[in-house]
């Protein structure tokens, strides 16, 4: 055969791979999405059947959805970091990220969509599109497509989970961050940066894990590179992504010394909620009024959220994974963990970002048949939902 046809079958064969793959990817992808979005009806359907009775009776679906701190975002999506009448410290307002809101301002001028339906939009394109990355990075890490699926379940019925219904923030963020994962792990630099920049924007505390991350897999490359004598053609790429990697969050506490007129004026106002980071005494002092004295059944089912999340870290830190996936799950966990004293219920939802403590689960769950599986996590979904309504009509934010 001549090589000029040689040449051609070979392109030819390389095609139809490059093909297959794509088609094969596309349909995990929305076997995932599909996945996410079935998780999150039934729970809206669970939400709305228990809104009918006892304790949770007070509640509407829609006043869920738009309940806490979703008022919070709307405000800041209306009338920017404007005064608020009616509080106690009028430059709380600044504690609450402008990524999230600055989205559903984007959309809210369609006629007859309004803040609180962007919201809602927002909110769920960005689960959605959460999900499709949370394939991508599964097979990118463990190269299961089952075992990906399953990862979007578990995480999807996580405790705390209904904040990805609800008018927040960490459907945005988590999107952002999954997507930034997918970047570093295959090596789309550029993506990673621009990418961790929007996620330190939606939350600059978290932001700060996912810019670490970077900068675990950024560096040492940069370094050996320049130790080599390379091109500049050969490490630019994720020299850009290590300096854009903290823009986000250095970009808006600049902001915030700013307006507040000193220096550590984002830390001050953590401070003035006492939701700064104090090295997890909030969680100690939790423990031990649980160990010594009555507790309320709110606080014990909440510190079993996370000791199973602590148990479950140590679990994914024993994936082969790298060495940034591993440190940006730990960071998440720890800075969950640590901040406080207040806000002990807000703790699950502060661990919805460390996506990959579903492998450790979705392990476990895998190899049972679809139809048990199915079972498992629609019981996982309706008891997250029951969990959040009970820690929400006891007083604790989500």
């Amino acid at each position: 055969m001549p090589s000029g046809a040689t040449e051609n079958s070979r392109d030819a064969a390389s095609a139809a791979r490059g093909d297959q793959e794509a088609g094969s990817r596309s349909a995990l992808a929305a076997s995932g999405v599909l996945i996410y979005a079935a998780v999150r009806v039934l729970t809206l359907a669970v939400a709305a059947l228990l809104l009918h009775h006892g304790r949770f009776r007070a509640w509407s679906l829609v006043h869920l959805i738009v309940s806490w701190d979703s008022g919070r975002f709307l405000y800041i999506a209306a009338h920017g970091y404007a005064y608020v009448p009616g509080y106690r410290h009028p430059d709380s307002i600044l504690a609450s990220y402008p990524g999230y809101p600055l989205a559903i301002d984007t959309i809210a001028w369609v006629p007859g969509i309004g803040l609180k339906r962007a919201g809602f939009a927002v909110t769920i394109a960005a689960g959605l599109a959460a999900a499709w990355g949370l394939t991508r990075l599964g097979m990118a890490l463990i190269g299961d497509r089952r075992l990906s699926l399953v990862m979007v379940a578990v995480w999807a019925v996580a405790p705390a989970s209904i904040v990805l219904s609800m008018v927040y923030s960490e459907a945005l963020f988590c999107a952002l961050a999954i997507w930034s994962l997918v970047a570093l792990v295959e090596r789309r630099w550029l993506m990673a940066g621009v990418l961790t920049i929007g996620a330190g924007l939606a939350r600059s505390s978290t932001g700060v894990a996912l810019a670490a991350a970077v900068t675990v897999a950024a560096l040492p490359t940069v370094i050996a590179a320049l130790r080599a004598r390379q091109p500049a053609a050969m490490w630019w790429r994720p020299a850009v992504a290590l300096l854009l990697s903290p823009l986000g969050v250095l970009g808006y506490w600049a902001y915030s010394a700013v307006r507040l007129r000193h220096l550590g004026g984002f830390i001050g106002l953590e401070k003035n909620g006492h939701d700064s980071f104090d090295w997890g005494q909030g969680v100690f002092l939790a423990v031990k009024d649980a160990l010594f004295d009555r507790p309320s059944a709110v606080e014990v089912m909440t510190l079993f959220v996370l000791a199973a999340a602590v148990v479950l870290t140590i679990c994914s830190l024993t994936e082969r994974f790298p060495w940034s996936v591993h440190v940006y799950t730990l960071a998440i966990v720890v800075i969950a963990l640590g901040v406080g004293p207040l806000y002990l219920g807000s703790k699950p939802r502060f661990l919805l970002p460390a996506v990959l403590l579903s492998v450790p689960v979705a392990r476990l769950l895998a190899p049972l048949p679809a139809w048990l599986l199915g079972l498992v996590i629609g019981v996982l979904g309706a008891a997250s939902v029951w969990f959040s309504l009970f820690l929400m009509t006891a007083g604790w934010a989500p």
